[in-house]
């Protein structure tokens, strides 16, 4: 198929979770399609780089582009020109283009949902959400097909949305990898050197894109609820890595008290760390959508310790006991369960874990469902 994609938030260089999540889509859509990206200036320059598909940087990174109606007609113009059999919206907010976009093409419009967004920012305490809401049920009700990185998503907007259930899709985050990838040689021996960290010591990691709420509250809980807990059931055998850039500096500095807690910032080789942790923390208590993070953490065969809202979205069945989950703000039973990985380490990630959430298999489920699609 010849296919459009509209991205309307800079995501290259990829880094973030996010990031990585839509460049990975585009990527593999790009592989079994002919595949043109209309999208926002880059954070870097990227010419250098080579992509699986044909990028446009037609957009200037300032607010008002959400809603610039000479976007709308400058868009309209590249479809045509690139003879598109549909076009792809990663995300609701330029959405309100797809009436007119339909109108004006007669062609297909799928929307992919990375988060409920009215419910994320309801669960952050913002007040706009009624309005959000309002505008995302419009958005979705005027696609072709919605596409959900969770069940839990899709199933919540079918309700919400009074969407038609033929209309969606379950597109799972996804990892390029079909089994389990060769471990990092060394890499618990590279973090023990790396950081001065005791031959004894387990290594706990959590890492994120540290700027966003969900994730800087789970540095807080990790140092101030998890961290008390283990320090009076263990014998300080542990050290805990947290990585990612843009910590607020008052977490920051509430850190440096607490010897256990090393605090990275951002790494290049995230799949070190992955591979020579012990276990991996994902105390997440708010945000939406699937924790992109744990998905990556499970396909290399590693532990994840969350949440039951860290958890959301991961469907449990597929990933043996390498997923184990505790009730939100049970502090206790959380840090229980990393006790009983330190001491008893079982891992276990099944061959259907790959089978759900392998990309080659993901977009093949999606190119057959948006074909077969009648709206």
């Amino acid at each position: 198929m010849n296919l459009f994609a509209i991205i309307s938030y800079p995501f290259l260089p990829a880094t973030t979770g996010g990031e990585i999540s839509t460049l990975q889509i585009l990527t593999y859509m790009g592989k079994v399609n002919r595949l043109k990206v209309f999208t926002v200036e880059p954070y870097k320059d990227v010419s250098h780089q080579k992509f699986d598909f044909e990028l446009l940087f037609g957009m200037k990174f300032k607010p008002w582009r959400y809603l610039n109606p000479f976007l709308l007609f400058k868009v309209i113009k590249l479809i045509k020109e690139h003879k598109s059999d549909a076009i792809f919206f990663d995300q609701p907010f330029m959405g309100w283009m797809i009436p007119f976009i339909r109108i004006s093409t007669g062609k297909k419009v799928f929307l992919r949902s990375n988060n409920i967004e009215y419910l994320r920012f309801k669960s952050m305490g913002k007040s706009w959400w009624s309005l959000l809401y309002m505008y995302e049920k419009f958005v979705y009700r005027m696609a072709s097909l919605v596409i959900f990185v969770s069940d839990v998503d899709q199933n919540k907007a079918i309700k919400e949305f009074d969407l038609n259930p033929e209309n969606t899709l379950l597109t799972p985050y996804g990892i390029p990898q079909n089994s389990l990838p060769i471990p990092v040689a060394n890499a618990r021996q590279q973090l023990l050197q790396r950081h001065v960290i005791g031959s004894n010591q387990h290594i706990l990691l959590f890492f994120s894109t540290l700027n966003y709420q969900p994730n800087y509250e789970a540095v807080t809980f990790i140092a101030n609820e998890i961290l008390p807990i283990l320090k009076r059931t263990r014998t300080g055998d542990f050290c805990i890595l947290i990585c990612g850039k843009n910590l607020p500096k008052d977490i920051q500095e509430s850190l440096t008290d607490k010897p256990e807690i090393k605090y990275l910032g951002f790494v290049e080789d995230i799949e070190t760390y992955i591979d020579g942790a012990s276990v991996m923390l994902n105390p997440i208590l708010s945000g939406g959508g699937v924790k992109t993070k744990a998905i990556d953490t499970l396909g290399r065969g590693q532990v994840v310790i969350s949440t039951k809202t860290g958890a959301e979205g991961i469907d449990p069945s597929v990933c043996g006991n390498n997923l184990r989950i505790a009730e939100n703000g049970n502090w206790e039973e959380y840090a229980n369960l990393v006790n009983q990985q330190l001491d008893s380490p079982t891992n276990n990630l099944p061959q259907a874990f790959f089978e759900t959430y392998s990309w080659s298999g993901i977009i093949a489920n999606l190119m057959t469902k948006l074909n077969a699609s009648n709206k």
